[in-house]
């Protein structure tokens, strides 16, 4: 059974299927991220490329009560899904498509052991931050009929990312910060950064912490995007998207 689900996280990742009602899919919290490690590999081998990271989800508690989860979720950033600035993309290529202001951070070491960090040294686990603009699509026929295990095991709704400069660790708080989402220039919607768990760091502690708890380890030099400072921002038409924080910088995307 579980056989079957992967192939059909896979396809709706490869080929552009609709994920329908997978409830009849029981599976434990515990092991929804060792399944979608599977599916991770599949995708790698099948064009995605290796695994440069991972993006957090779920980190706004409005998100967090209308799906009843307690936690955030993550998923894998692929290599060859990690696009350039100003990118053109294909709106028929995707499902249902949105678009996120986020802040990604580097990893400076590789990290084995809970003891290695704390709330007051979490900042010292990575040397660059900057602006993230995450696409994710929504595969699914009707998210809500699903449980949170299928859209971990889905990969946490991920698709691309672009990644704008990177930028020193140098800031004393990151919880201070501006996010912005412009639609055709327009600006949309205007967020702080708190808006992630109270603080974007809190959601880097909780991915360490969640990754070792199931006997991972984080490596230096991961990708991890933190978060959506923004409420999400779903995409219908063609049009061009620009995702902004002032002391990081911007980025682009064009659904054509």
């Amino acid at each position: 059974m579980i056989n079957g689900l992967n192939n059909k996280i896979v396809n709706a990742r490869l080929k552009q299927s609709t994920l329908s009602d997978l409830s009849k899919y029981s599976i434990k919290l515990k092991n929804a991220y060792n399944i979608q490690e599977n599916i991770n590999k599949k995708l790698s081998l099948n064009g995605l490329g290796k695994i440069v990271g991972y993006k957090i989800g779920c980190t706004n508690k409005a998100i967090q009560e209308e799906l009843n989860i307690v936690e955030p979720i993550y998923g894998a950033l692929f290599k060859n899904k990690v696009l350039k600035n100003n990118s053109n993309l294909s709106i028929k290529n995707f499902k249902k498509v949105g678009v996120e202001c986020e802040i990604y951070v580097i990893v400076s070491k590789n990290i084995t052991n809970p003891k290695e960090f704390s709330k007051q040294t979490i900042k010292k686990m990575f040397n660059y931050c900057g602006l993230s603009l995450e696409i994710v699509e929504d595969r699914f026929l009707e998210i809500k009929k699903n449980k949170i295990e299928h859209i971990i095991i889905d990969g946490a709704l991920g698709n691309s990312i672009v990644l704008g400069k990177k930028i020193k660790n140098k800031f004393n708080d990151y919880s201070k910060f501006i996010g912005r989402l412009f639609l055709n220039n327009k600006e949309i919607y205007s967020s702080s950064s708190d808006s992630i768990l109270g603080d974007p760091l809190n959601a880097l502690e909780w991915y360490f912490n969640k990754k070792l708890e199931m006997k991972k380890i984080i490596n230096k030099g991961e990708i991890i995007s933190l978060g959506s400072i923004t409420p999400l921002l779903w995409v219908n038409k063609p049009c061009s998207i620009r995702a902004k924080i002032d002391e990081f910088d911007e980025c682009t995307v064009n659904f054509l």
